[in-house]
């Protein structure tokens, strides 16, 4: 009777303890919600809020979690945690946590996150996870790092007592085919960092390097991979700063091959042409992708394709300070010259005002036109100078602003099947000639969408001529008048010609004013010099030519570059 007893007040406590802890489930869960809260905020230096807790034997469930503090905000619609009973003792094991619609804004400049005394818990020593439906992009100021999962399974390893290395990091994006690895270090010390990016779509990535971490400054160095087979290597940087200062990046880049194409090109990597980027033709920067932080860049490329432009041992250097960008950039290697430019833009009138300078030394013109604008006749050594600004936010508003100076001359070269003789009235019978070229250029004034010049000039072995005349850039039209000064061996050619109209096809005139004997033979030979000019075709309409050039030179923002025709077309011909 005695054992009978003892089993039944056995049974009735029992079940008197699952009645209790049935009953008080919900103080007790009450209670776990603020240990959690207070012990995060101690821990992380973050305010925490958590809106239910929910407790069973197998772990704890957090609902609608939040975090806030130092420009950091995130949210957790679930977080689910199992692990060791031992953990409650200060022990060590291994913790499973799931994660559900996480959002978490991350400001770059790096908050300093200092916990509070007592932070005596178990430290991380490793942490893997595989991360579902991520994404990450730039808030609309700039200034920070907007980052989202659909889920994460993560696996942390806690030893007792406080951690010497910083833990080994290992990250899975399962749709972005993408793995993060860091290695366990002391801290302060450098760790090895991996990066393998293999995608449905796009070019393989590997990337290795150095990283030191600390409270202010993260700092990738000895950064060297692979897109494809296309190498790249360099350092990055991105510091804090004081407290209300804009974070700072420091890049430094080296690539061997970079193309920059159409938008309508795909992105690809070939071992001799290396990256291929897409870029919009019409794409015009604004201030505010450089109002939240402030950057050093230097970008070297061996070699550079730049549409069908080629150019070499390209060196651009960026900052960005007090939301303005000032990037410059010098070709060692463009068409046996050498090209340098600068670009700025900055915060003024809502849309920014843009400055661009650009200076071409000794470059070989006839390959150099015959890539940007199939124009093969013309050769010589170029010279080019361009100091513009406007202010806007496209295109358009950009040449209607347009405001500057620009200059251009072409020395010691020549004009191949240029109908000179004929058209110097040297001789009756049409022929083409390789002329010499001595000098061609003029000097252009930039004003409210419009080039204007009173100095061209051409100086040949056969007829020395200068002109004026206009460019819309806007409306896209030419206004030209080219007079005859000289011509070789008594010639009459002394009838001004104008070119004016369409850029798609404009039209030639004699001045009827100045017109000699023989005006239709002189108006020919005007025709075919013009003709000539732009092709070793003296059929080739002049009108498409001049056209296709300018395009070349300064694109439609609604299509690009002017279509090139490709070898085995021939030219459309006059009627």
């Amino acid at each position: 009777m005695r054992l009978r007893g003892l089993l039944i007040g056995a049974s009735g406590l029992a079940l008197a303890a699952v009645a209790a802890a049935y009953l008080a489930r919900p103080l007790l869960a009450e209670r776990a919600r603020g240990l959690i809260e207070t012990r995060l905020a101690r821990e992380t230096g973050l305010a925490w809020t958590i809106g239910s807790v929910g407790l069973d034997p197998f772990g704890v469930t957090l609902d609608d979690v939040a975090l806030s503090g130092e420009g950091l905000n995130g949210r957790l619609s679930r977080v689910r945690a199992s692990g060791p009973f031992s953990l409650l003792f200060g022990g060590g094991g291994t913790v499973k946590v799931a994660l559900e619609g996480a959002r978490l804004t991350l400001p770059l400049a790096l908050p300093a996150l200092r916990t509070s005394a007592g932070g005596d818990g178990p430290a991380l020593t490793a942490l893997r996870g595989v991360v579902r439906g991520s994404d990450a992009a730039l808030t609309e100021d700039g200034r920070a790092l907007a980052l989202a999962m659909a889920g994460a399974d993560l696996t942390l390893d806690l030893m007792p007592g406080p951690g010497t290395r910083g833990p080994a990091i290992r990250l899975d994006l399962l749709e972005r085919g993408a793995v993060a690895e860091i290695d366990s270090a002391a801290p302060g010390a450098a760790r090895p960092v991996r990066l393998t990016l293999v995608p449905k779509q796009g070019p393989r990535v590997t990337a290795a390097a150095t990283a030191r971490f600390d409270a202010a400054a993260l700092r990738l160095d000895a950064v060297s991979g692979t897109l494809d087979l296309a190498p790249f290597s360099g350092s990055l940087a991105l510091e804090a700063g004081s407290p209300g200062a804009k974070p700072r990046l420091r890049l430094d880049l080296r690539l061997e091959a970079l193309a920059l194409a159409d938008e309508n090109a795909a992105m690809r990597v070939d071992p001799v042409a290396g990256i291929t980027v897409p870029v919009r033709a019409d794409l015009v920067p604004h201030p505010s992708w450089f109002a939240g932080y402030e950057a050093d860049a230097t970008i070297a490329v061996a070699r550079l394709a730049l549409g069908p432009v080629r150019a070499g041992a390209l060196r651009l250097t960026a900052r960005v300070k007090s939301g303005q960008l000032d990037a410059s950039f010098d070709a060692a290697s463009l068409y046996g010259g050498t090209a340098r430019g600068r670009y700025v833009v900055a915060p003024e009138g809502g849309q920014g005002r843009h400055q661009v300078g650009l200076s071409l030394n000794a470059v070989r013109v006839q390959p150099l036109v015959q890539d940007a604008a199939g124009v093969s006749s013309l050769d010589g050594t170029g010279n080019g100078r361009l100091d513009v600004q406007a202010l806007g936010g496209s295109i358009p508003a950009l040449l209607r602003s347009a405001g500057g100076q620009a200059e251009i001359s072409v020395t010691d070269g020549r004009i191949d099947g240029l109908d000179l003789a004929r058209a110097a009235g040297l001789t009756a019978a049409p022929g083409g000639l390789a002329a010499r070229l001595d000098r061609l250029g003029a000097h252009f004034a930039l004003a409210e969408g419009r080039a204007t010049t009173d100095d061209l000039q051409i100086k040949t072995g056969l007829i020395e001529a200068q002109g004026d005349g206009r460019l819309d850039l806007v409306a896209r039209t030419i206004d030209l008048r080219l007079k005859p000064l000289k011509v070789a061996g008594g010639g009459r050619l002394n009838v001004p010609i104008r070119i004016s109209g369409p850029w798609t096809g404009p039209a030639i005139s004699a001045d009827l004013a100045g017109l000699a004997q023989d005006p239709g033979g002189t108006l020919q030979g005007l025709q075919n010099l013009g003709n000539s000019l732009l092709g070793n075709d003296p059929n080739t309409d002049l009108g498409e030519a001049i056209g296709g050039f300018l395009d070349a030179l300064i694109p439609r923002p609604d299509r690009g570059p002017a279509e090139r025709l490709p070898s085995d077309r021939a030219p459309r011909r006059r009627p």
